[in-house]
């Protein structure tokens, strides 16, 4: 299932989404602390773009893993976070004013929540 975004803001977006992400993996060679300002979040979005605005895998080392799409004119992104925390989502969404529906809140393969984490020790 998708959430509609269109009409965001996409660079405060992908300042956001660079945010709340950590390195991961060899991505500590290449993290830095500093936030991602607004020209280097510039650079990721493609606003005109048929089918993607915004693509962030890593970003200086920090697991984005965030893909902003098109379809129908209109903008998506995934129904979960892949390796964030449902909470992470949420205050991500929260702070674009955008909302969940339930069905949409269901935890999804790549779930890293604490309670995900302990069923997949099991």
């Amino acid at each position: 299932m998708a959430i509609e975004v269109t009409g965001i803001d996409l660079v405060k977006f992908a300042q956001k989404v660079y945010e709340l992400s950590v390195p991961q993996g060899m991505g500590f060679l290449h993290y830095t602390p500093e936030p991602l300002d607004e020209s280097e979040a510039k650079q990721l979005v493609r606003p005109d773009d048929r089918y993607t605005v915004l693509n962030m895998d890593y970003v200086r080392g920090r697991a984005c893993k965030m893909h902003v799409y098109v379809n129908g004119g209109k903008w998506f992104i995934d129904d979960s976070w892949y390796d964030h925390t449902d909470r992470v989502y949420e205050k991500l969404l929260s702070e674009f004013g955008i909302k969940r529906t339930p069905e949409e809140c269901e935890h999804g393969v790549a779930c890293n929540c604490i309670d995900c984490q302990d069923a997949r020790a099991i």
